[in-house]
């Protein structure tokens, strides 16, 4: 498994704000009246967060020798969804901060603004889901993975004995 990169994370937020805004602007010249984002989708982005954080910090008490209950597959289960609450995150904070970027040439309308107003605080949540899922992420690291030790390795010295 590859460990999450700050490049490809801001890739794909790039994309997906650039794509939503494009999008978004289309939408809104076509005459389409734009919709709030509601509360909900603020708290299961959040929610998704803490609930990493929580498995990520079992999986580090499993790492220092402090949880020996959990099971191995289990620990690979939660860094798996670390990463995948890191990429959500990152790819709707880019599409409602986009959708938010849309709406900004009719700022001075009321209830657009306060559409663009609940992209701003949906984006915002889902980057607390990012942050959460990378520090999980983080935490599910062991130091003596083969995988992240294979190109540190030096190859065995062929010279003859």
């Amino acid at each position: 498994m590859q460990h999450l990169t700050w490049q490809r994370l801001g890739l794909l937020g790039l994309a997906s704000l650039v794509l939503s805004w494009l999008v978004t602007a289309a939408m809104e010249r076509s005459g389409a009246t734009p919709l709030a984002v509601p509360w909900s989708f603020d708290a299961v982005c959040v929610a998704a967060g803490v609930l990493a954080l929580w498995w990520g910090w079992h999986v580090r008490q499993y790492l220092k020798g402090k949880r020996p209950t959990l099971e191995g597959v289990k620990a690979a289960r939660i860094a798996v969804y670390a990463q995948a609450c890191a990429y959500v995150g990152v790819i709707i904070a880019g599409a409602c901060g986009g959708y938010a970027l849309g709406l900004v040439e009719s700022w001075s309308h009321g209830p657009r603004r306060e559409v663009a107003i609940t992209a701003l605080i949906a984006a915002g949540c889902a980057l607390v889901m990012m942050v959460a899922g990378l520090i999980a992420e983080h935490w599910c690291r062991h130091t003596d993975d083969g995988e992240a030790d294979e190109g540190k390795r030096k190859a065995p010295d062929a010279s003859p004995a």
